[in-house]
């Protein structure tokens, strides 16, 4: 954990950095905000000189599961790379999309959603594996799929106390600690809520997933870790886990306007052409209630329309 004796942390206090006061101010805030990542994660590492391009990708990471805007994520890795300078580090990446970071905008018209092959072959290694880690993964991979739900909601949930029939609650783990309810509309979620309650990983409606023999910050360590061998990374399959919860949004969207987002095509034109083949001029109603209804779902505040944005696309030309 880090603290006082934590050897990132004191260096970061003592280095020099250059800039404004104002700057140097905002990098080392960064900076520490960085190291108190690291720690949760479980990385150990003791110098800024031994940092390297993965602690980044995996903090950037952890941030977008969070739905930190592009903008702030860029500000910390800026903040990283001033102390690594600082110490002489100079191998973490300049392009802030070798980490998968959006340019500064808040409106995207890339689909950031992890394939539903991909998805599918994740889950069932996981569910044919005797390791039960494996199978708590299976788990956690499928309510973030089919919920929409972050990592921490997913590590947190409980099927026993969280499902109240007609929907699930979900509270523990979220984001500003704000809380929501997500429908369940198909015989899939019922059919995961159920093999979830009977799975034996809930010993009572107050636990969670997290093993007993795991702290929540090595289990943490584990779920990413499982997640890099599955191949849900951006380098090796074009998206994170958090691209579970885009592919839940463009599910939820066609469900609700009887058309596909415009994010997952590469014009405009022919986006609108299909929303007006399903509901004639009536579409962009369509789009704007399902996109409300969505925000609430993932639990973005009701005025983020940038942050639906980038899970749905624009619809205005």
């Amino acid at each position: 954990m880090a603290g006082k004796s934590d050897s990132l942390l004191y260096a970061l206090r003592r280095a020099r950095l250059t800039g404004s006061g104002k700057t140097i101010t905002n990098n080392k805030k960064s900076a520490e905000l960085f190291v108190r990542v690291l720690r949760e994660l479980g990385y150990g590492v003791q110098k800024w000189t031994n940092l390297t391009n993965r602690h980044v990708a995996d903090a950037v990471q952890y941030w977008q599961d969070q739905d930190l805007s592009p903008g702030t994520i860029k500000n910390y890795v800026a903040g990283i790379r001033s102390v690594c300078r600082a110490y002489g580090n100079d191998t973490i990446h300049q392009d802030n999309a070798a980490f998968g970071m959006e340019r500064r905008v808040y409106v995207s018209n890339r689909d950031k959603s992890l394939a539903q092959d991909v998805y599918t072959q994740a889950v069932a290694t996981l569910r044919a594996s005797t390791s039960e880690d494996r199978q708590r993964m299976a788990l956690l991979l499928e309510f973030q799929r089919t919920f929409g739900m972050r990592v921490e909601e997913s590590m947190k949930f409980n099927p026993i106390r969280d499902d109240e029939g007609e929907r699930v609650h979900i509270h523990r783990g979220t984001k500003g600690g704000r809380p929501r309810w997500c429908p369940v509309l198909t015989d899939g979620q019922r059919n995961l809520l159920d093999r979830a309650r009977s799975s034996g990983f809930y010993s009572s409606p107050a636990a969670t997933i997290i093993p007993k023999n795991h702290s929540e910050r090595t289990w943490r360590n584990t779920v990413y870790g499982l997640a890099h061998d599955l191949g849900l990374t951006k380098a090796q399959s074009g998206a994170t886990m958090h691209g579970l919860r885009h592919a839940y949004a463009h599910e939820r969207y066609e469900g609700l306007t009887g058309f596909k987002p415009p994010v997952l095509f590469s014009a405009k034109d022919d986006y609108i052409a299909q929303a007006q083949v399903v509901s004639g001029d009536t579409w962009r109603d369509r789009d704007q209630l399902a996109r409300a209804v969505i925000r609430e779902e993932l639990g973005h505040s009701p005025d983020r329309a940038d942050i639906d944005g980038q899970y749905l696309g624009s619809a205005v030309k």
